[in-house]
C-alpha cells in the first residue's frame, strides 16, 4: 500500500512540472543527445549516491537542459540535487561551468514510476562535438532507470553512502564509471544558429554500437563506434547551419514488434512499435526517423508478415505525426559463437528486405545490406557479411563496418547540408559484375531532392538473385558513381579526420577506463 500512495503523490508533484515533450511556450527545444531508457538488467540501486552522466551533443545552443527518466524505478525518484557542466576529462568538469539545475524553479523534484522530467533551462552556450556532464544526487534508495551496454555516453558513478557530490568539479568519488547511461535520457539545446530539426535513430545493438568481442568494456579492446555516432562527426564538419541533430534510441535486443518470449525487464527493452512514443514523438524538433529493427524479431521466431505489420504500425504512427520514416534493409546474419541463425530465419531475412526495398512504404530505404555484405574485393557472397567489417559474432558490424554504413547514408537525407564522407577504415573495392538494385531509393517527394545528393559510392552489391522490379511510382532511385569503395579512393573533398577522429573517440573512452576496476561480467557491476 505505501508503495501506491508514494507513487500517487509522485504523480501529483510530477503533474506541477513542465509538461513533456517541451513547455507550451519558450523557446524551440531540439534533442541534441538521447538514450533510450530500456530496462535495470542487474536491480542495482542508487542509495544516498551521486551519478554523472556524460552526453556528448550533436548540435549547440545557448540554452541547455537535461530530461530525467524514472521509467523503471520502483519507487518515486527523489533527485535532491543536480547540475550542469561542460565535461572534462573523465569524471571530471571544465572549470568555471558547473550550474545547477532547479526543476519548476525548485532545486529538487520527486519523479513518479514511469515518468520522466526536465530541468529548467540553463543559460549556457554549447558547441556540437562538446559534452555536457549532468549529475544527479539520488538521496533515497531507488532502483536505476539505465541504458545499458553501448550507447554514447558514459556516466560515473560514487559509492553507496557517498551524499551529494553535484558540485565536485574534479569528480572526487565518482570513481566507477561505466557505458550505463543513468537516469539521463536526453539532453535538448535551443537558441543559436542550428536549425531546430534532429533525426531519431530506432535501432538494436547495431546502431547501439555492440561489439562482440568487446560487450561493454568488459575486456579492453578496440571499442566499436556506433555508425550515429559517425554520422554526427560527419554533421560536425558542415556549418552550423546546415546541421542537424541525431539523437541515437537503439537498444540492444531490442525488435520492432512484442514478442511472446519479451521480458523488457531483462532486455530490449519496450518494442519499437511502443517506443515510438517515449522516444520519439516525445523528442523536440524531430523531423525524421531512421528504422533499423526487425533482426532480432527473426531469431526470437517472428514471421516476415509479423514484421512487416510492426513496420506498417510504426509508419501509421510516424505518417499520423506528419514525420517522414527512412529505414535500412536488415544486415547479413550467420551463425555465430553465441546465437544460432538458421536456414528459414535467413529465408525471412531475405522476404522482409524485399518488401523494404519494394513496397514502397518507406519515404527512403537505403540498403545498408549491401553496404555490409561480403561483395568485395573479388569475393560475392551478398549474404554473409564482409569479414573485414565483422566484429566477430556475425551479426554485429565492427567500427571500419560502421563507418560504412554512416557514409552510405547522404546527410541530405536528413535534412543537412552535404557533408563529406568519413574516410575509410579498410580497403573495400567492390568485386566486378556483383550488381545489385540501387543504394538509395526515395519514394518521397519531400525527400527526393535531399537524396540526389551524396558522397558515397553504390556499387557496393548485394544478393544477384534478388528481385529488380521497378520503385514504386514517384520513386527516386539514386545511383552515385562507380568508384571503388577503398582507402585509395577517397572521394574528392573528403574530410581524413573525421575517420581519424572516430578512432581517437574509441580510444579516448578505453583510456578513460582503464584507470577504473575492471569489469567482471555482465551482471557482476559494482553496486552502490
Amino acid at each position: 500500500m505505501g508503495r501506491w500512495v508514494a507513487a500517487a503523490l509522485g504523480g501529483l508533484v510530477a503533474g506541477l512540472l513542465p509538461a513533456l515533450p517541451a513547455d507550451a511556450a519558450g523557446p524551440a527545444w531540439t534533442v541534441s543527445w538521447a538514450a533510450a531508457m530500456a530496462a535495470n538488467l542487474d536491480q542495482q540501486y542508487a542509495v544516498n549516491a551521486t551519478v554523472r552522466q556524460v552526453a556528448p551533443l550533436s548540435i549547440g545552443g545557448d540554452e541547455v537542459r537535461a530530461q530525467i527518466s524514472n521509467k523503471y524505478g520502483n519507487a518515486p525518484l527523489v533527485v535532491a540535487a543536480a547540475t550542469l557542466a561542460l565535461a572534462g576529462s573523465g569524471p571530471a568538469t571544465v572549470a568555471g561551468t558547473m550550474h545547477p539545475l532547479t526543476f519548476g524553479g525548485a532545486p529538487s523534484v520527486t519523479i513518479p514510476i514511469g515518468g520522466s522530467v526536465y530541468s529548467d533551462a540553463v543559460s549556457m552556450t554549447v558547441q556540437g562535438g562538446q559534452s555536457v556532464a549532468v549529475s544527479l544526487y539520488v538521496a533515497t534508495r531507488d532502483l536505476i532507470t539505465e541504458h545499458y551496454d553501448a550507447g554514447s555516453g558514459v556516466s560515473y558513478a560514487s559509492l553507496e553512502g557517498a551524499g551529494n557530490l553535484t558540485a565536485e568539479a574534479s569528480g572526487a568519488g565518482l570513481a566507477y564509471p561505466q557505458t550505463w547511461d543513468r537516469f539521463v535520457s536526453g539532453v535538448d539545446v535551443a537558441g543559436g544558429p542550428t536549425p531546430a530539426a534532429a533525426t531519431v535513430v530506432l535501432g538494436d545493438s547495431i546502431s547501439d554500437g555492440y561489439n562482440f568481442n568487446c560487450p561493454g568494456l568488459q575486456s579492453y579492446c578496440t571499442l566499436t563506434t556506433a555508425w550515429p555516432t559517425v554520422m554526427t562527426q560527419r554533421l560536425l564538419s558542415l556549418p552550423d547551419t546546415q546541421r542537424v541533430g541525431i539523437a541515437n534510441e537503439s537498444i540492444t535486443a531490442n525488435t520492432v514488434t512484442p514478442q511472446p518470449d519479451d521480458d523488457s525487464k531483462r532486455g530490449g527493452g519496450e518494442p519499437g512499435v511502443t517506443r515510438m512514443a517515449s522516444d520519439v514523438f516525445a523528442q523536440p524538433g524531430i523531423n525524421r526517423v531512421f528504422l533499423l529493427l526487425g533482426t532480432n524479431d527473426l531469431w526470437f521466431g517472428a514471421t516476415p508478415d509479423q514484421v512487416i505489420a510492426g513496420y506498417q504500425q510504426v509508419l501509421t504512427r510516424a505518417k499520423a505525426a506528419g514525420i517522414p520514416v527512412i529505414a535500412s534493409t536488415l544486415l547479413p546474419r550467420a551463425t555465430g559463437a553465441r546465437e544460432v541463425w538458421t536456414p528459414a530465419m535467413e529465408a525471412n531475412r531475405l522476404l522482409v528486405n524485399k518488401w523494404i526495398l519494394h513496397s514502397g512504404a518507406f519515404a527512403a530505404v537505403v540498403d545498408l545490406a549491401a553496404v555490409i555484405g561480403d561483395v568485395y574485393n573479388g569475393a560475392c557472397s551478398p549474404n554473409v557479411m564482409f569479414p573485414p567489417y565483422d566484429s566477430g559474432d556475425h551479426l554485429h558490424p565492427n567500427t571500419a563496418g560502421e563507418v560504412a554504413m554512416a557514409d552510405a547514408v547522404p546527410t541530405t537525407l536528413l535534412g543537412a547540408g552535404a557533408a563529406p564522407a568519413a574516410a575509410p577504415l579498410v580497403s573495400a573495392v567492390p568485386t566486378p559484375g556483383c550488381v545489385h538494385d540501387p543504394l538509395l531509393t526515395i519514394n518521397s517527394p519531400v525527400l527526393a531532392a535531399a537524396g540526389a545528393t551524396t558522397t558515397t559510392p553504390s556499387t557496393s552489391p548485394t544478393s544477384p538473385t534478388a528481385p529488380t522490379t521497378t520503385a514504386p511510382p514517384g520513386a527516386t532511385k539514386t545511383v552515385a558513381s562507380g568508384a571503388a569503395r577503398s582507402s585509395s579512393s577517397t572521394p574528392t573533398g573528403m574530410i581524413v579526420g573525421v575517420g581519424v577522429g572516430i578512432v581517437a573517440v574509441a580510444a579516448f573512452a578505453v583510456a578513460r577506463f582503464r584507470a577504473a576496476s575492471r569489469r567482471r561480467g555482465r551482471h557482476h557491476f559494482r553496486r552502490w
